[in-house]
């Protein structure tokens, strides 16, 4: 296995793909649905590959379990020319710690890292966690994942000193940067040598004030639609962009009216793999582990005749015809 290329800020860039974990009926892992999705993203030409974070469902893992789906990943993507990044996100630095080592040993182009996030972090506590994950592995490039979920956003400010004593970190994924959109914008000023990035649903306006890239979930139902977004926003062909991400604001927007009417859940790891397995994309079946539910098959039916009817740009069978 070639060992990848490690990320830099300059290299992290475009839209990546967040893969979703595959469950057996029983909840087991299927590794086989896991391993075609793995090939299935390598045949398109996206920016890079990502596991475990809120759409790969990192917080059900147990260690080996980890372990095992960071070895299938890496044999799968390892000797393809695509970047790759590790979700390493815990609630307590010691787990961060172990997985983010591992993911190092394993040839990962970088990791992405969450706070710990049962109780708020001071600021004391958040600089201590990024020194400890930067001493422990100082020539991993980090990701931050930089989400509410964690009681603590954090500001363009923020990693001016977090820099100073992590100077790995390249990058950060900047959610809802809709209702944060005067930090993402001050947050690119301040910390330019960062790669930020954001949904899709905000991607080519937060690329007008220096953004570089999306984690997308639109790209594991069709990847043809995302990367034609970008490459019009990279050319700075904004009418035409713009008026692709407002399509997917409107997506989003009917999406969720239509999961309220059929009941289904639309948490990350649920709405994500739903739709990517409606779309035709992924292999394997749509459930999630527990405590989350999964969408029923007929809701995936449901949702891939609407797709049909009204996004069928979205579809994975129209990749490649004019969008």
């Amino acid at each position: 296995m070639t060992k990848p290329v490690k990320l830099t800020a300059e290299t992290l860039k475009g839209i990546w793909a967040g893969v979703t974990l595959s469950w057996h009926e029983d909840y087991s892992f299927d590794e086989a649905s896991f391993q075609e999705n793995l090939h299935r993203l390598c045949s398109y030409d996206i920016a890079g590959i990502y596991t475990t974070g809120s759409t790969g469902e990192f917080y059900v893992l147990d260690w080996p379990e980890f372990q095992h789906m960071v070895d299938v990943f890496m044999e799968v993507v390892g000797p393809t020319d695509f970047p790759t990044q590790i979700g390493c996100c815990a609630d307590d630095t010691r787990d961060v710690l172990r997985m983010v080592e591992y993911a190092a040993e394993k040839g990962a182009g970088g990791a992405q890292i969450t706070l710990p996030y049962w109780m708020k972090l001071t600021d004391q506590e958040m600089l201590q966690f990024f020194q400890d994950v930067y001493t422990a592995v100082p020539d991993l490039p980090l990701i931050h994942y930089n989400i509410p979920r964690t009681k603590r956003f954090l500001t363009g400010y923020d990693y001016l000193n977090v820099l100073e004593i992590a100077p790995s970190l390249i990058g950060v994924k900047f959610t809802f940067a809709g209702s944060h959109f005067g930090d993402l914008q001050q947050a690119t000023q301040l910390t330019p040598g960062l790669s930020y990035f954001v949904g899709e649903d905000l991607l080519v306006s937060a690329m007008q004030v220096g953004a570089r890239g999306c984690y997308s979930s639109i790209v594991c139902t069709n990847p043809a639609f995302m990367l034609k977004m970008y490459d019009l926003a990279e050319a700075q062909k904004w009418d035409k962009s713009l008026e692709m991400q407002s399509l997917i604001v409107r997506f989003f927007r009917e999406l969720g009216a239509l999961m309220d009417d059929l009941g289904l859940g639309g948490v990350d790891p649920v709405a994500d793999k739903g739709m990517a397995v409606a779309s035709g994309l992924f292999a394997g079946h749509q459930r999630t582990r527990p405590p989350y539910i999964g969408w029923s098959d007929d809701g995936v039916a449901q949702i891939r005749d609407w797709l049909k009817e009204r996004y069928p740009m979205l579809l994975a069978d129209d990749i490649g015809k004019d969008l």
